[in-house]
């Protein structure tokens, strides 16, 4: 049984059926890892579930031995096999994070001394497969302004227009509800980031442009919703099927846009050789910060609209500018003298 989220918590919830690399663990640990499931449902997405299970059970799967046993030094040795086997720097990182998580529990809730992750390296892994092919990660003016050409519908004008306009993720996108939207401000305050903790803190506001509110009119007024069968709900984005469009979906929105826009690019094969394309959603929301960033607004304002946890994520992964960029700030901000 391979441990996506709903099987992780039919387990939890049920004890039902045991994974065999979960059942050829020493009792200890099978009831450490079910306690760490249990948590994890608790306190993420499924998502994060989900990615959390596949890195721990990779690591179980390679380690030869009782995974609370492990030392650091046999994750460098992992580490370094996820990238002799064509993982991207920045997977395997998250792999080697994902895995932290369940030996800090065990500091936590078991009294285990040390994380053996801890001392491992991955400060530098920041270079994505998408890195090696392109020579930047956003999307320029020149591909959106093609993009909005090519919509055909009011729906993916809407979907390309708010990631560009709001820079919102695919997530929280998908969740942003019609009472999230204040018309006359021309804003969205919605729950913000990749937790669903519910606090004060977690939500954030973002603005838009007349644009958007055009197409909102159309969408929202002129009776373009209405033809979808979801639109009974309170979702913002709504498909034929439900009135909460799945996050894939609106990524499929996205690279059918560019594809005919004529902008597409195939990047790479994935690990479950899946083709990866450029752009995807997340490019659109780069070109959010980069082109706020190159107009002057502070970074800490950019960071607070982003809703990042601090500057230096906003810094050192979303202001990638390419060699011409610089090269033009240079030209603009040198001296005449």
């Amino acid at each position: 049984m391979r441990m996506t989220a709903s099987k992780i918590q039919e387990w939890v919830k049920e004890d039902g059926e045991t994974p065999e690399w979960v059942a050829e663990q020493p009792e200890d640990t099978r009831k450490h890892l079910h306690g760490y499931w249990k948590t994890s449902i608790v306190d993420g997405k499924k998502d994060t579930v989900k990615n959390r299970a596949t890195a721990v059970r990779q690591f179980t799967e390679w380690f030869d031995g009782d995974i609370t046993e492990a030392e650091t030094s046999d994750i460098d040795e992992w580490r370094e096999e996820l990238v002799l086997q064509d993982y991207g720097y920045r997977s395997v990182r998250q792999k080697i994070y994902a895995l932290s998580t369940y030996y800090n529990w065990l500091q936590d809730r078991e009294g285990f001394e040390k994380n053996p992750v801890d001392d491992v390296d991955v400060e530098n892994y920041e270079k994505t497969k998408q890195d090696e092919h392109l020579d930047r990660q956003y999307v320029t003016k020149e591909e959106f302004e093609a993009m909005m050409d090519a919509c055909e519908k009011t729906r993916e004008r809407l979907v390309c227009r708010l990631f560009w306009d709001c820079g919102v993720r695919v997530g929280e996108a998908v969740e942003i509800k019609l009472n999230d939207i204040d018309r006359r401000n021309k804003s969205i305050t919605f729950e913000s980031g990749k937790t669903k903790k519910m606090e004060k803190d977690d939500e954030r506001t973002v603005y838009y442009s007349q644009a958007m509110e055009n197409i909102l009119i159309e969408w929202l007024e002129n009776g373009d919703r209405n033809s979808y069968l979801g639109s009974k709900g309170d979702y913002l984005i709504c498909s034929r099927e439900a009135e909460q469009m799945y996050p894939g979906s609106v990524s499929d929105i996205v690279r059918d846009v560019a594809d005919r826009a004529g902008v597409l690019k195939e990047v790479y094969e994935d690990q479950s050789e899946r083709t990866r394309y450029f752009p995807h959603p997340h490019a659109i929301r780069k070109s959010y910060g980069v082109y706020r960033t190159q107009r002057g607004m502070p970074i800490a304002y950019l960071s607070e609209l982003m809703g990042h946890a601090d500057i230096e994520t906003t810094r050192d992964k979303y202001l990638k500018f390419r060699d011409d960029d610089i090269r033009e700030a240079d030209r603009r901000y040198r001296p005449t003298v």
